[in-house]
């Protein structure tokens, strides 16, 4: 009956192998898996916080030109022109900024700058060129947008340390049962060669 041995080590080094592919096919889409979840994480950090941070700097900007405007003693001709040219380039930045992915606080405080933008525009179509404090209420708003950013910024880059580490772990996970399972295919070889009937020559005196 040593031969329903040798089927059952057959039958156990087939499952064996086939745990093994299907282990090895695991790993791979696990790998895939995590290295597309960090590049969407990496895309992500570039196109909605770091290009984010790009408009909130140029509204920025746009915002202290114009203040600087109002406190200039220029002709009135001279300022309604420039702070004309500084809005709409402010109000181009915005549209281009409420595109990008806003969390909700984000969404809450940029409804509050748009509100302080139009109001300071409001104020000077009344011809009232006088400094307002509408400008460092945008300033103040765009600030918080600001650091929005950078915590935003901070949990995409621990969402990445998480997936790297994830990474790292599955594989060693995965290397370590790829060998435990490569000692069971050994001792299954070595155990099947013990059954193989030894059959001993036979004396060529004894005929």
């Amino acid at each position: 009956m040593k031969w329903t041995y040798t089927i059952k080590n057959k039958l156990l080094a087939s499952v064996v192998l086939l745990v093994l592919c299907l282990l090895v096919f695991l790993s791979n889409y696990l790998d895939r898996l995590h290295t597309r979840n960090v590049k969407n994480s990496i895309s992500t950090l570039y196109e909605d916080r770091l290009i984010a941070e790009v408009y909130i700097l140029k509204m920025t900007s746009a915002i202290y030109q114009i203040k600087e405007v109002l406190n200039a003693e220029i002709n009135t001709v001279f300022k309604n022109t420039a702070i004309s040219k500084l809005s709409i380039e402010l109000n181009d930045t915005f549209k281009a900024f409420s595109k990008t992915k806003l969390t909700t606080t984000e969404k809450e405080t940029a409804t509050e700058l748009i509100n302080h933008i139009k109001n300071l525009e409001k104020t000077i179509l009344n011809n009232n060129y006088s400094p307002t404090n509408y400008t460092e209420k945008a300033l103040f708003s765009l600030n918080k947008l600001s650091t929005i950013q950078i915590e935003e910024s901070k949990l995409i880059m621990q969402n990445v340390e998480s997936e790297y580490a994830n990474i790292k772990a599955s594989s060693q996970f995965a290397f370590a049962i790829i060998i435990i399972i490569l000692l069971v295919l050994q001792a299954l070889v070595f155990s099947a060669k013990t059954i193989v009937p030894v059959t001993k020559p036979k004396n060529p005196t004894l005929n």
